[in-house]
């Protein structure tokens, strides 16, 4: 389970690099893609820099060719830094698979700040002049259920509202990590041990599980275009109906982010870009330019916007009581069947005890008893 306070990169955008760099230097003319890795290797930062005391994590790795089947190429032995404009300078800890980390920066909202990269191949980058934003708290996280539409449109969907009475932020961006608890069919009492039926321990059930998943995609909104800094039910996330997320109870934490509005136009159009499907005839794709450059080869792409802001956050609840009619069943077709488990060929076909009846025991196949079976774990998060 992730620490609330460790910041996840909001957008892996490096298996786009490709695509971008032809967004910015083709025409409507047919485009071959360059199967090698020598001519687009450009970096790829990832992440915000947190304001306040919460860690603050950026991912670097490099752009891949569109032929290029590796997941990603995390960039290695880098040193990352934030630079003050009075001198200050915050060093970052390599963890892994190209994450820099550093436990709290602290910045201070009255000063400008400078992400420092130099790269394990000597190269150095530096970002523009960041100022800090001053995240505006969130009203509340709403949702609704949708139970008369199409198939793929009946569901619940959950909003973020907000305001900021001072009129500064105007542009926001969120993420968010769902986390939910989803059952086994049929709730196992015993244990098979050395062809030996016993009674399961506290910590032996594998009924109840849990499973948490993070936001990927690039979810923003702006109040530029009202009176007031109002943001009223901007969509996060839509859970289909019949989910496993909301079949016993489900949980999503929000964080939202003030932004400026240079990193809203370079996220919409990223997310534009990105979504845009089609013939040579359709709308082309603008150019993305991101805050961070290659110092000594400023026309070196570098792909990325780096923006510092408080962080404000949110958490809710929803239950299956409080849906109607949600229909979700447990996948697998589990039946009960009855058994001796000291008949070998019973034992055989693989059944697990689920309760004590007369002459044997009630029984279900592994799948149908244990829930870690699909991915979740039965540990309880501490926040449940």
């Amino acid at each position: 389970m992730k620490k609330e306070g460790l910041t996840i990169p909001l957008f892996d955008v490096s298996v786009l690099a490709v695509m971008l760099v032809v967004y910015m230097f083709a025409c409507k003319q047919p485009y071959t893609p360059p199967t090698g890795r020598e001519d687009n290797s450009f970096l790829v930062i990832n992440g915000f820099l947190n304001a306040g005391s919460d860690s603050t994590m950026i991912t670097l790795s490099r752009s891949r060719s569109l032929a290029d089947t590796t997941i990603s190429h995390p960039e290695l032995h880098a040193q990352v830094a934030v630079l003050g404009a009075f001198g200050e300078q915050y060093n970052f800890t390599e963890m892994a698979n190209g994450r820099y980390s550093n436990p709290g920066l602290n910045m201070n909202v009255n000063e400008t700040y400078r992400l420092q990269i130099l790269s394990n191949d000597g190269k150095k980058y530096l970002s523009d002049n960041i100022a800090v934003t001053l995240t505006p708290a969130i009203d509340s996280i709403s949702w609704k259920q949708d139970t008369t539409g199409t198939d793929n449109k009946r569901g619940v969907t959950v909003y973020a509202n907000a305001h900021d009475p001072q009129n500064n932020t105007w542009y926001y961006q969120w993420e968010y990590e769902e986390t939910w608890e989803y059952h086994a069919a049929f709730e196992s009492f015993f244990l098979l041990v050395n062809g030996m039926v016993v009674p399961r321990n506290f910590d032996q059930f594998t009924y109840k599980c849990y499973r948490n998943t993070i936001s990927t995609g690039l979810m923003l909104g702006s109040s530029a275009k009202l009176s007031q800094d109002v943001i009223f039910e901007n969509p996060l996330v839509f859970i289909p109906q019949g989910s496993e997320k909301l079949g016993v109870r489900y949980s999503i934490l929000v964080r939202q982010y003030g932004i400026t509005k240079d990193a809203f136009e370079y996220w919409q159009n990223l997310k534009k870009n990105t979504e845009l499907t089609g013939s040579i005839f359709d709308a082309q794709p603008s150019q993305v330019k991101g805050n961070i450059h290659c110092e000594g080869n400023p026309g070196e792409p570098v792909l990325g916007f780096i923006t510092a802001s408080t962080v404000q956050r949110q958490r809710i609840f929803i239950s299956d009581r409080e849906v109607e009619h949600w229909g979700y069943y447990i996948p697998g077709g589990c039946t009960i069947v009855i058994g001796n488990f000291s008949v070998p060929t019973f034992v055989a076909q693989g059944y697990v005890p689920v309760y004590q009846v007369t002459g044997g025991y009630a029984s279900s196949l592994p799948s149908c008893v244990d829930c870690t079976a699909f991915g979740g774990t039965t540990l309880k998060p501490s926040f449940w």
